[in-house]
């Protein structure tokens, strides 16, 4: 019969092979079964199709799990109380504000409305001297303040600022009589908020420094019938704020849906001095931008991994050819031609790469807390994600038919010349135009790869291309190192070592197996170097947020205190120091007490010793300078960046000073937590703004987030390729294990010993994980160390990002590497010792 590549006939799918008229059963039904004569094989297929599956159903997970995560970072910078769209209307009257709960009700029936109700301060008395003070309504407020004394809810809750004031007691009445009965002191509310209150913190939080603001905390109504009750000299102006609590979105389109439902239902209640809130709008349009932007960055990797593991399945697929090469020549001489015997090994190896592809997909939303950065997903993303793997295993089977077909064609009908595209394709200078794309890439990043937006809170832009830089090094390195390996081991005929036997048989080995050792020294680069880059600037990013918000902030915590305080409460003594600050146009001052600077303020590395005199901070001007409430400076002493003040201003001595009340403001730094630092300065009876804050909440995270998201990602690519190449390892260790066998059976024979042996295949399988390892940390390393200073979303910000230490990262890497290595060479010898030297002769 010709070689020609003639179709399989149809009537062989239903006559018997044989042709004598007895039926028996076909090849091509028995095909799914025969597969299990070779359970290394479908192993095998099912792993790579597992790992195929995972990459692409992780990266449609992540993503989506990307946009959850935004949503719930930025709903811990923002009041959950007022997510849902809201009003607040300022400066309507005591009449207007008394009627809003009826007027709410009536427009907006379908949900509950918590509607506050506030007057402003007038002259109040209580039956002691005249004093400030504001009255206000909101339907469960006593439900969530702390009670100092009483508790009876028939009457007004008085905060302790003014009960202290002027000694109210329980059961005065204000005003001649004209007031509910006093029932209870609470105790007045800091900052930070508890989740209730944290909407109304304009209205019931005073700002005692602020002359135009309110100053004294709210005397809460008993009921809203008592407020409009108030006598006339204390209904006067009103403020009105209307939430409607709902529940907390964890997810984009709840979020989205939250907003937009919101929006149309106050959207009747506006006009006037009304002003609409809506906190959600930025969260979700960033939450959004979030998605596209880790979504594009992991992009180029996954189709890299998708090519790589394409190619894992195409190399299943020419072992189960090798392996059923007999049977393969018996149905092509009985007329299949390439295609059919390529369907032959979808019938063998299709079911494991489906079985892999449903188990990837299990895999990928199990482990879903483990790699992304949230496990909740919008609906519908598990389908995405599941439709994803269809068209991977989908691919996998076509690949399966082209490579069988490819195959069975050079096997049978152009046998000695099939190499030639083979051959074309591996000498093409692929490493070139990886080396051009990074290049290419690196101009991105020097010039568009991360541009700071002007919108306050927005995201930057973030270029794919430009993060692609690192992984395009890593990628040239992999093919050149493979390359550089393979004209190695094809000269290596020239090494004589055979003084050395140990070394002499690894190099042997490692020529006879050429391609695999290639293949694997690639794959270990890649994963190597792809785990390295992902983990230095995935951390850098961690460690650059945390490091810029406090240098903005000064401190992991700050509340500003009047100028009379000199000193700090006993609470805060040891972890908190006393700053002043200054501003003019643009240039700022810090004025620092020596002896507690180092205890409250950010840590950074300044000489205490320097704190004593007046530094020059950056690139502050070297000139005589003059600031209000400061003598004049010309410092001497210099130094790079100061806590607040970054690479700008200049540090002046609290002793200096000659009068505190010049000094713009005063804080307290600490190293505590706010609600420490507010509650230990109140028991001390400091008078407290609203001017205090975190550093956690000082700085929009959410840039950093995502780009520390998308390598968190990378990280995770990089152990599945870690994966692969230890499979493949092994896999190439076993797939050679008669011909490992027999030379090792000889050398035994020949007197090499059992300890010589298994040192002879530590140093052949470990110089391939050693190579691995050194190419792909010395990649990563020098594409990090390009990349990491230029990925800075903040870059008014000091200080830049910088690669984080690496010995974690080698450590992990060189110890995984050594345990492939060791079970390895373990198999090796295994099947050399327990090798029967007449079987392996006669087979």
């Amino acid at each position: 019969m010709s070689g020609g590549g003639t179709a399989f006939p149809k009537s062989l799918l239903f006559a018997d092979v044989a042709g004598y008229g007895s039926r028996v059963q076909i090849p091509w039904r028995a095909a799914p079964r025969a597969a299990l004569s070779s359970p290394l094989t479908l192993l095998v297929s099912v792993v790579t199709a597992l790992l195929l599956s995972f990459v692409v159903a992780a990266a449609v997970l992540h993503s989506a799990a990307s946009g959850s995560a935004a949503i719930d970072y930025q709903q811990d910078r923002l009041c959950t109380e007022a997510l849902h769209p809201s009003l607040e209307a300022t400066g309507v009257s005591h009449q207007q504000a008394a009627d809003a709960p009826r007027v709410i009700k009536e427009l907006a029936p379908d949900r509950e409305a918590l509607v506050g109700t506030y007057v402003r301060e007038r002259r109040a008395d209580f039956g002691g001297a005249p004093t400030d003070a504001k009255f206000g309504y909101r339907p469960g407020a006593t439900d969530h303040l702390e009670v100092l004394e009483g508790g009876g809810k028939d009457g007004l809750w008085v905060p302790k600022s003014i009960a202290d004031t002027v000694g109210v007691r329980l059961g005065g009445r204000g005003l001649g009589g004209r007031l509910p009965p006093v029932t209870a002191i609470y105790a007045d509310l800091l900052d930070p908020l508890p989740a209730w209150w944290c909407s109304e913190r304009h209205f019931v939080v005073p700002n005692v420094l602020d002359r135009d603001e309110l100053a004294t905390a709210v005397v809460w109504l008993p009921s809203a019938e008592a407020f409009a009750a108030l006598p006339p000299e204390l209904a006067g102006t009103a403020d009105v704020t209307v939430r409607f609590p709902a529940d907390v979105p964890r997810t984009v389109d709840e979020a989205a849906t939250l907003l937009r439902e919101g929006t149309e239902r106050i959207a009747p209640l506006g006009g006037g001095a009304v002003r609409t809130v809506s906190p959600l709008v930025l969260p979700v349009e960033n939450a959004r931008q979030t998605v596209t932007n880790v979504r594009s960055a992991v992009l180029g990797l996954t189709l890299i991994s998708l090519l790589i593991g394409l190619a894992g399945v195409a190399t299943v697929t020419v072992q189960w050819a090798q392996r059923r090469q007999a049977e393969l020549r018996l149905l092509w001489v009985r007329g299949a031609g390439p295609l059919a015997l390529g369907g032959r090994g979808v019938l063998e190896l299709g079911l494991p790469l489906v079985l892999g592809g449903v188990l990837g997909l299990g895999t990928a939303r199990l482990l879903l807390p483990v790699y992304a950065p949230s496990e909740l997903l919008p609906p519908g993303t598990v389908t995405t994600a599941a439709l994803a793997v269809v068209v991977v295993v989908a691919l996998s089977l076509v690949v399966t038919v082209a490579t069988g077909a490819l195959r069975t064609h050079r096997m049978f009908q152009v046998s000695g010349g099939g190499n030639r595209l083979r051959k074309v394709l591996t000498a093409l200078p692929w490493e070139l135009a990886t080396a051009a794309l990074a290049v290419w890439a690196w101009n991105r990043v020097q010039h568009s790869g991360l541009a700071t937006t002007t919108k306050i809170g927005g995201l930057p832009r973030i270029d794919a291309a430009a993060l692609a830089f690192p992984l395009l090094v890593v990628l040239t390195a992999a093919l050149l190192t493979a390359r550089l390996a393979k004209w190695a081991l094809a000269s290596s005929h020239r090494v004589k070592v055979w003084s050395k036997p140990v070394a002499q048989l690894a190099i042997r080995r490692l020529a006879a197996g050429a391609g695999p050792v290639t293949g694997v020294l690639l794959i270990g680069v890649l994963a190597v170097g792809t785990m390295a880059v992902g983990t230095a600037i995935a951390g850098s990013q961690k460690t650059a947020l945390d490091v810029k918000s406090g240098m903005y902030a000064g401190a992991n915590s700050y509340a500003q205190i009047p100028s009379e305080v000199t000193e700090l409460p006993q609470a805060l003594r040891g972890n908190s120091t006393i700053v002043g600050f200054v501003k003019q146009y643009d240039r700022t001052a810090l004025v620092v007490d020596p002896r507690t600077f180092r205890d409250g303020a950010f840590p950074v590395e300044v000489d205490p010793a320097l704190l004593t005199q007046p530094l020059r901070v950056g690139n502050a001007p070297r000139r005589e300078v003059e600031l209000p409430g400061l003598p004049r400076l010309e410092p001497d002493a210099w130094v790079p960046s100061f806590p607040k003040l970054g690479t700008s201003g200049w540090v002046v001595p609290v002793d200096r000073i000659e009068d505190r009340g010049d000094v713009g403001s005063w804080y307290v730094w600490s190293s505590r937590p706010l609600a420490e630092v507010t509650a230990a300065l109140s028991a001390d009876g400091v008078k407290l703004s609203r001017n205090s804050d975190e550093k956690k909440k000082a700085v929009q995270g959410l840039p950093f987030l995502t780009i520390q998201w998308t390598f968190a990602f990378v990280t995770a690519l990089g152990a599945v390729l870690a994966v692969v190449a230890s499979i493949a390892l092994l896999l190439a260790v076993e797939v050679r294990r008669r011909q490992n066998a027999l030379s090792g059976a000889f050398s035994t024979r020949m007197g090499l010993g059992p300890a010589a042996m298994l040192r002879s295949h530590l140093l052949e399988l470990g110089a391939v994980a050693a190579g691995a390892v050194v190419v792909g940390l010395a990649a990563s390393a020098a594409s990090s160390g390009f990349t990491v200073p230029k990925l800075d979303p903040a870059p008014r910000l000091t200080p830049a990002p910088q690669v984080p230490d690496a010995l974690p990262v080698l450590v992990g890497t060189v110890a995984g590497s050594v345990l492939v290595v060791l079970v390895a060479a373990w198999i090796a010898v295994r099947s050399v010792r327990s090798a029967k030297i007449g079987e392996l002769i006669r087979g």
